[in-house]
């Protein structure tokens, strides 16, 4: 591929190839990344007037994740995006990173237009509650497309925009123990050691509006110990150390790795131990076994008929081969978080 701006422009005009086009808008990206605005320009052409529709999209949420209040001449292609439907999901995010407060207006009326999708509503409402600090957002999944017409809080944004759009005050920055910021027992140095890593994850893609508290709530751990016998680190972990949305991306975990904290336990059961349909145990599933934590569907276990009062072995299978066949992870739970948090 060609490597000016002007070269890629050219290619991108002439494609009717979507994996052409996309290269060339990655490409362009890079070049806007280094500072290049005729590289911006290009993509802002391409969103409005690219000849391959779902290619103009793709070049319109680009676009939308570069651009900021400095980016005032990419405006009208955001505002036209706005009528459009195959551009105005994205368009919602360009317009409000370009024109903050200004876009409140425009943005208040799609979450009002109850002829447009749901899905470009949502996006609408989570954008201006990222911008105004206000809890429109909150308990809500963090990706507005998998927001109901009920989540929708549209009252609230009525007597807000009367109000005259006032700012907010954010969302609550959740509560943490402060063993992981001084941690003294090598279990709280092993928890404070992948609270570090996590740390800069959450600061990049946490969502503050779905975020709960770091120390676990109470009514979850006396469900919890109502429900099983836990070894007292695994226990311990849950109650002080919960983590939020805990997610990792490696070479080994590339498939979406989650690991459980109280709030998700019991429910991370459903489909392994429980079947939720049928609101019944699931018979070839190992009684002792307790899942605390998937990747890709994957279940890691923490094994209760191994557990002495302080810890347990953690067990893994691999799921959708008819039946399972679990292999040792780590010799204890201990030792299984502090693989994680290298």
């Amino acid at each position: 591929m060609k490597r000016t701006v002007g070269g890629i422009r050219e290619l991108l005009i002439s494609t009717t190839d979507g994996g052409v086009a996309c290269d060339a808008i990655n490409a362009l990206a890079k070049h806007v990344q280094k500072g290049n605005m005729e590289a911006k320009a290009v993509l802002a052409e391409y969103a409005g007037n690219g000849p391959v529709e779902h290619m103009r999209s793709f070049a319109c949420a680009t676009l939308a994740k570069l651009v900021d209040e400095s980016d005032f001449a990419t405006v009208e292609v955001f505002r036209c995006g706005l009528s459009d439907e195959t551009n105005r999901y994205w368009s919602i995010l360009g317009y409000i990173n370009v024109l903050g407060r200004g876009a409140y207006e425009s943005l208040t009326e799609i979450a009002y237009n109850v002829s447009i999708s749901v899905e470009d509503r949502s996006k609408a409402v989570k954008c201006l509650a990222l911008c105004s600090k206000q809890g429109f957002d909150r308990q809500l999944p963090s990706d507005p497309g998998a927001w109901k017409p009920t989540d929708l809080r549209v009252s609230e944004i009525e007597a807000w925009a009367k109000a005259g759009y006032p700012d907010g005050h954010g969302h609550t920055t959740p509560s943490r123990h402060p063993a992981l910021d001084k941690p003294k027992t090598a279990f709280e140095k092993i928890a404070s050691c992948f609270d570090k890593k996590l740390a800069k994850k959450r600061s990049k893609e946490q969502d503050d509006a779905n975020a709960t508290n770091w120390l676990a709530d109470p009514d979850d751990i006396e469900r919890i110990a109502a429900r099983w016998k836990l070894p007292h680190m695994y226990l311990d972990f849950l109650t002080r150390f919960s983590p939020i949305n805990v997610t990792l991306q490696s070479r080994r975990f590339y498939n979406h790795f989650q690991l459980f904290g109280a709030g998700e336990l019991i429910e991370a059961q459903d489909g392994y131990s429980f079947n939720p349909v049928e609101q019944k145990p699931i018979e070839d599933w190992p009684a002792s076994y307790l899942v605390i934590a998937s990747h890709g569907g994957d279940p890691f276990v923490l094994d209760l008929s191994q557990s002495d009062t302080n810890d347990a072995p953690v067990l893994t299978a691999e799921h959708g081969l008819g039946k399972w066949g679990f292999n040792e992870e780590a010799e204890s739970f201990a030792q299984f978080l502090k693989s994680l948090s290298k």
